[in-house]
């Protein structure tokens, strides 16, 4: 850049393109993926002042997709190591996020935020962390006693502080403390605090889907009292935890079946059911003949009113021509783009099919042995507070494989 240019307070883009500022930034580089923009910081000062502000990169948090994160372990020069990855289907690539040099679980995900695990079977004992794969930023948790399991990650917004919901169950050794529900406020030394069940009896939670303040999760089982209330015979209920004042409440679902699953549906919920038929043969008598998804959407969120709007036939036939007749496939509903595409996990495959049934591309992840985990990953460059003041943190330290740094 010349000293025209410098003095003009002019970018090379800008000089080029005869962009205003306001368009490069807010338009074009607040779309770019983390590593992309990571690199545009090195083209100018001003570029890189810009770019670091809290403001722009909560912006850019925004504008980033929220993408199904798969696990996966190999090993690479006789080291141990276990990948995050995450499927981009713009692209229809699976992109590692992170190498770790140990293996690790995945616990929860919150605004490019992941909380891991990793059990030590000599000492029987769970240790978390907490990582941010964008920035490189790891730190160990100071954990509370873990006769809890992990059933979801938020943001209160109030105080700006990431917290986890915790569940106790009665199968569960108890030290102190009742069954239930607790918040654990990321990283602190407090022990967890006790926020109850949600209305009466026990539940089993999954991956939570967050729509604005709330997450929500859909009860496979329900083990209350032996005259629920009539919704709760009817079907079940979809639990919804308001991040704000942290309390529970339920909400109707659209249909009555144990084998439906809640997902992000472009900012709302959807929840799709799998109805498949089975083949009685003699070489396998277990082989899927048809398999149909069916999916709600949620079409008023105050008034709780749901829509049918897919039915959706798996091309199994196609499938099996062309990777085999292998039945053992994991499926997830995921949304892009304003429709809906199913991701079918076949061996070493990842299969992707469209709303109407049409076999789309695969891809060929390798011998990673991957795994789905339903969590989905919306990386973020934005600093936190609490990272530093946790101990053991560190930046482009372990469990991180040095071969992705980019920072």
């Amino acid at each position: 850049m010349g000293k025209a240019a410098r003095a003009a307070g002019e970018t090379p883009l800008r000089r080029r393109a005869g962009l205003p500022e306001e368009i490069i930034f807010s338009n074009i580089l607040v779309r770019l993926p983390p590593k992309s923009l990571l690199c545009c910081r090195a083209v100018c000062r001003a570029w890189r002042r810009a770019t670091s502000k809290r403001r722009f990169l909560l912006a850019h948090h925004t504008h980033q997709p929220a993408h199904p994160v798969f696990l996966a372990g190999e090993e690479i020069f006789g080291v141990p190591c276990h990948n995050i990855r995450a499927f981009d289907h713009r692209a229809n690539d699976v992109q590692t996020v992170a190498q770790l040099d140990e293996a690790f679980d995945l616990e929860a995900s919150c605004d490019g935020l992941l909380v891991l695990s990793k059990f030590d079977y000599t000492a029987r004992f769970r240790s978390f962390s907490v990582c941010n794969p964008a920035t490189r930023e790891h730190a160990p948790l100071r954990c509370p006693p873990w006769d809890f399991h992990i059933v979801g990650m938020y943001a209160h917004r109030p105080t700006g502080e990431y917290r986890l919901i915790l569940q106790r169950t009665i199968d569960m050794k108890l030290s102190e403390g009742q069954i239930g529900c607790y918040v654990f406020l990321l990283g602190s030394d407090q022990p967890p605090r006790y926020i109850g069940w949600p209305e009466t009896g026990s539940w089993t939670f999954d991956v939570p889907v967050r729509v604005d303040d709330s997450l929500h999760w859909y009860s496979q089982f329900y083990l209350g009292k032996s005259n629920p209330p009539q919704h709760q015979r009817d079907n079940t209920p979809v639990i919804v935890f308001d991040t704000i004042d942290e309390s529970f409440r339920l909400m109707h679902d659209p249909v009555v079946s144990t084998q439906a699953t809640i997902f992000d549906m472009d900012g709302t919920l959807g929840i799709y059911r799998r109805n498949y038929e089975i083949k009685q043969i003699d070489v396998d008598p277990f082989m899927k003949e048809k398999e149909t998804i069916g999916i709600w959407v949620l079409r008023n969120y105050e008034s709780e009113v749901w829509d049918k709007k897919y039915r959706i036939k798996l091309p199994l036939a196609e499938i099996r021509d062309d990777f085999g007749n292998h039945d053992d496939y994991c499926l997830e509903v995921v949304s892009g783009d304003g429709d809906v595409f199913m991701l079918l996990l076949l061996g070493r495959y990842l299969i992707r099919v469209d709303s109407n049934g049409k076999l789309l591309e695969n891809s060929n992840i390798g011998r990673e042995n991957p795994r789905m985990t339903k969590w989905l990953l919306k990386q973020s460059l934005v600093q936190h507070t609490f990272f530093p003041a946790l101990e053991g943190y560190a930046v482009n330290g372990s469990p991180w494989l040095p071969k992705l740094t980019h920072l």
